[in-house]
């Protein structure tokens, strides 16, 4: 994240599928007009976007789903990676809360049948000018961020996929507290869903394609 304020965010992203002056115009216009995005400036020769917003008011994940709607993509990353301590739906929970917490992060799921997590991330412009260090700060964030929920990242796994959110739920249907004492009701069982059905090779992939 470029710049996190009391009241603003802001953030220069890098976009992908424009061709002329007038998509970026387009994306541009059309970023200005979506609630809660204070500033937009979109520059066709860099392909990329300035967007200054309210997060009170819009989402990071709902500002890249106004770029899709325009007919572009925001570059993301999208990660998968095992983590180390998970008992229940009611740990998948917490783990999941964990790592949307993360800045960047738009998506966020949990396998509690295998202890995988899965995240979708948008990095800044300027993150991509080293990518390597970028991802070992991603890492970073991530196992500081499992640690304080009680869980322990183990690692990239290298697989990533097309994930479906609502996916099935691989969680146990007792109900029961696990073995750290996390109870575990009914209306969280939900929350411990399947994903990255389809492997894919790389880290870095253009997605958020218009559904």
């Amino acid at each position: 994240m470029d710049n996190i304020s009391d009241e603003f965010q802001s953030m220069r992203v890098k976009i992908t599928g424009m061709h002329c002056a007038n998509c970026a115009k387009n994306l541009q216009t059309a970023l200005s007009k979506r609630d809660g995005i204070v500033e937009a400036a979109v520059d066709i020769t860099s392909e990329s976007a300035d967007i200054k917003w309210n997060p009170e008011k819009v989402t990071l994940a709902e500002i890249a789903e106004t770029v899709t709607d325009t007919g572009f993509s925001v570059f993301i990353i999208e990660k998968k990676m095992h983590i180390g301590g998970m008992h229940c739906a009611g740990c998948a929970k917490r783990a999941k809360s964990a790592l949307e917490g993360i800045n960047g992060v738009i998506f966020a799921d949990i396998n509690i049948t295998d202890n995988t997590g899965f995240i979708k991330v948008i990095p800044s412009y300027s993150d991509l000018e080293d990518e390597e260090r970028y991802i070992e700060e991603l890492e970073g964030k991530i196992a500081d961020a499992l640690s304080k929920y009680g869980f322990e990242y183990i690692g990239d796994d290298g697989e990533a996929g097309d994930y479906d959110a609502g996916g099935d739920d691989g969680s146990d249907s007792s109900g029961s507290a696990c073995g750290v004492g996390c109870g575990v009701s009914d209306g969280e069982m939900g929350d411990a869903e399947e994903g990255g059905k389809k492997k894919i090779t790389g880290l870095f992939h253009r997605l958020l394609q218009k559904k």
